[in-house]
């Protein structure tokens, strides 16, 4: 019994993108000939194949590779025939782990064809380099990987699309599958779910109506497309669409016309295993395709996607969720009912330590809505005012934060002087060369220029920021004027009116005891220009 099991052979296949261009010698078939060849040859009796078409080296998690390891362990296998030791693996550790630790272990015998490695020989022949030949093979699957990276790396620059598929509400375009076109079928949805996130649904409530307007879901219309199933199908139940799926979609900037790439990164060339890169990180690039939504409408629904719906116990709209904010913890202030009938926010970091009963994070920052809501209207009648004329509040808002005039003719006289600096400093190269100056005096002067030349760069991109930042205030300063025309008559607050206007409201703790003795310093930060200077508070 144990004679037969020990000439009992695994012809095991493998191949993946990491084999480069030898692909064609390296193919399913080309193994699986040679290695039926070898067994006949030697008697082995083949007991079965095991194939992992299209899996990377690197790892061990695959399904042949598992199978056939299973069948050692049951002891239907005593040989295991690979073309070579890259066709096993490519991970050093792992390589070196079975065939040292885990075959011996199991009276199994490996032997590696084209490399010449047999471990029933002992230390002849192959198996003596085998070690060293595992870590060239690691190698070049690193180098392999490090090349993809690189390559990925300059699409992602170029604005490239490099994912499996096109996010949904897109396809790859025929000609360039590297860009990207509205896909007519399934772009209104997208807009439809970004209205509906604007309208106040919350996403599991946008998810159910989704699925009771029978929308397929992403995963089951990829499959009817390709015949390629997601990860999330249902095949009984093809529009069991899911809050994070909209969630999903709600917060991707694709959706605005740009290509974001590198959100996620794998810890390892040996592992697929990938982890979220922090948003500064991502690479994006703007204007790629065509917009599915507007940077404005894009803005509005993260803050709203983000934040958890809760009614209140008088059924009323909560007109600033997701909003105000404590002036000390920073946490939300969430809206509760005093007295059965007045409604007031409250510090969330104060609420979570009187529900934990330990002690409280955060002091009450006690809120009331009634006072809240005049306040914030106020302010927004006197933008309304401030921007009737729209050149003048411009110019005001940029004199509020400090703009010079004289800036520009600074930076252009700072240039202009770089110019000169750069002929001077090629006027006395050439003077030296042709001896009308001697070393010293060249030495003098060439580092009195380049002195001043070094001074005037960190001038020159001083100014150069600062005047950025001043011509994205007046870009701002236009936008919140469109934003506010919309209101010119508004006598009441409404919900339309905070989700445009209002970027934040932090509330600070108020002092001087309870009720009508009690002040308290509310800051309501506006949309593009936060908080609304004093010059137009009147």
């Amino acid at each position: 019994m144990n004679r037969q099991r020990n000439n009992t052979a695994a012809i095991y296949c493998r191949i993946s993108r990491d084999d480069g261009n030898d692909s064609e010698s390296n193919s399913i078939g080309t193994q699986r000939d040679m290695l039926q060849r070898y067994a006949k040859e030697h008697g082995f009796a083949v007991y079965s194949e095991y194939v992992d078409d299209g899996i990377s080296g690197t790892t061990f998690d695959r399904g042949g590779f598992n199978r056939m390891i299973s069948d050692i362990e049951a002891g239907k296998v005593g040989i295991v025939l690979c073309k070579d030791l890259s066709r096993f693996g490519r991970n050093n550790a792992l390589v070196a782990y079975y065939t040292e630790i885990v075959f011996p272990e199991a009276n199994v015998r490996f032997v590696a064809v084209n490399d010449a490695i047999d471990t029933a020989l002992g230390d002849v022949g192959g198996n003596a380099v085998m070690p060293f030949m595992s870590v060239v093979n690691e190698y070049y699957a690193r180098d392999i990987s490090k090349k993809l990276r690189s390559a990925y790396h300059t699409r992602a620059l170029n604005g490239d699309h490099s994912g499996g598929k096109a996010p949904y509400g897109y396809l790859k375009c025929p000609v360039n599958p590297r860009k990207l076109i509205i896909d007519e079928e399934t772009a209104p949805i997208v807009r439809k779910i970004f209205e509906m996130c604007l309208s106040g649904m919350g996403n599991y409530k946008i998810a159910y109506q989704l699925a009771n307007d029978r929308i397929l879901t992403p995963s089951e219309l990829h499959y009817r497309r390709t015949g390629k199933y997601g990860c999330y199908c249902d095949p009984d139940f093809p529009w069991d669409w899911k809050a994070r799926t909209v969630y999903a979609i709600l917060k991707n900037p694709m959706y605005l016309g740009h290509m974001v790439s590198h959100r996620n990164e794998s810890k390892s060339f040996k592992t697929k295993k990938s982890v979220a890169v922090p948003q500064e990180d991502w690479i994006i690039v703007e204007n790629t395709h065509e917009a599915l939504v507007s940077q404005d409408v894009f803005d509005k629904v993260q803050v709203i996607a983000s934040t958890k719906v809760r009614k209140n116990k008088l059924d009323l709209p909560n007109k600033f969720i997701g909003k105000i904010f404590c002036s000390d913890c920073e946490r939300k202030l969430s809206l509760h009912l005093s007295n059965g009938r007045n409604l007031y926010y409250v510090c969330g970091g104060y609420r979570r330590g009187s529900r934990a009963g330990t002690h409280r994070l955060c002091t009450p920052h006690t809120t009331k809505l009634l006072e809240l809501e005049p306040l914030t209207l106020a302010l927004i009648q006197c933008a309304v005012r401030a921007t009737l004329d729209v050149e003048k509040f411009v110019e005001r808002m940029l004199t509020a934060v400090g703009k010079d005039d004289t800036e520009q003719k600074t930076l252009t006289r700072f240039k202009r002087r770089e110019g000169e600096l750069k002929i001077l400093t090629k006027r006395v190269f050439e003077q030296n060369a042709l001896g009308k100056i001697d070393d010293d005096t060249f030495a003098n002067l060439y580092s009195e220029y380049n002195t001043e030349q070094k001074e005037l760069t960190v001038k020159i991109d001083a100014l150069e920021r600062k005047l950025s930042e001043t011509k994205n205030r007046e870009a701002s300063a236009r936008q919140f004027a469109a934003a506010v025309a919309k209101y010119t008559d508004a006598t009441e607050l409404t919900e339309d009116m905070v989700a445009d206007l209002v970027e934040k409201v932090v509330c600070h703790e108020s002092s001087g005891g309870k009720m009508k003795n009690r002040t308290q310093t509310i800051d309501v930060h506006f949309r593009f220009i936060g908080q609304l200077p004093d010059i137009f508070l009147t």
